[in-house]
């Protein structure tokens, strides 16, 4: 249902999106979700993102929210996520923040990287500690090794300390990646995938090229190089992976209120 409706958006507005992650290789695999998995995740470029945003804000459907830096300030992500009202899908996390989040589908952004290795380089290191200090500024991770939930937990009180605010480091990571924005720029990265520090960087011309395929009932973009992105990701992709190796979030609390079964 949200991704009918945001594919409805995009349409209606010209604006141009791909299946990305796990459900570009549903698409492929299942030609729907991949029958273990309980999310959704799509990817623009920014010039379209943004042009989302805009549309969706002055314009939107009265049962989504779009979580973002942007309507929500306490939200620590560089990913957005559309959401369905009156619904939870809550993870861990839940507790440390002020705002509901429901079931909902990912939006991932793509960025120009330079075409000198030295800036690309150091763009996605600096992406990278963006990324990181945007969720201490937020929230404890306890779920980790003693050293780095120490590092973690000190960045977090040092920057409630301080009163950085999420909000104030998106709006600066945003500034930083404004310096890189070129029609020229022969490559793209997903700067949220920069959490893990190993960003997926793609062919931005190859990318672009948007080709059809079909998820459950209707058809849907996939990028044009959507077996190299596969392939990066999930080496043999068209290989089952075995019964343990299947695996999906884990929530706190699924209710989907008033559109259970």
């Amino acid at each position: 249902m949200i991704l009918k409706e945001f594919i409805k958006i995009c349409e209606e507005n010209n604006l141009t999106y791909y299946m990305y992650a796990g459900t570009l290789l549903g698409t492929i695999r299942h030609n729907g979700f991949i029958p273990w998995d309980d999310d959704l995740d799509v990817i623009m470029f920014r010039d379209d993102f943004e042009k989302f945003k805009q549309v969706f804000i002055s314009n939107h459907p009265d049962k989504l929210k779009l979580l973002s830096i942007e309507t929500e300030e306490e939200y620590f992500h560089l990913l957005s996520k559309l959401m369905l009202k009156d619904t939870l899908f809550e993870e861990d996390w839940v507790n440390q923040v002020d705002f509901n989040i429901g079931v909902n589908i990912d939006i991932f952004v793509l960025d120009d990287l330079s075409n000198s290795n030295f800036k690309r380089n150091y763009q996605l290191k600096k992406a990278f500690l963006y990324n990181k200090l945007l969720i201490m500024s937020k929230i404890k991770l306890d779920d980790l090794p003693f050293l780095t939930k120490l590092i973690t937990h000190s960045g977090y009180h040092i920057l409630n300390l301080l009163g950085i605010k999420p909000k104030w480091i998106n709006k600066r990571c945003l500034n930083f990646l404004s310096k890189y924005r070129d029609e020229n720029a022969e490559c793209v990265f997903d700067i949220s995938a920069t959490a893990e520090e190993y960003p997926q960087i793609f062919n931005k011309k190859k990318f672009k090229e948007v080709k059809r395929a079909t998820f459950e009932d209707i058809e849907v973009n996939v990028p044009g190089n959507y077996d190299e992105i596969l392939k990066s990701l999930y080496g043999d992709y068209m290989q089952l992976p075995p019964k343990e190796d299947r695996y999906n979030h884990i929530t706190e609390n699924l209710d989907f209120g008033p559109y259970a079964l």
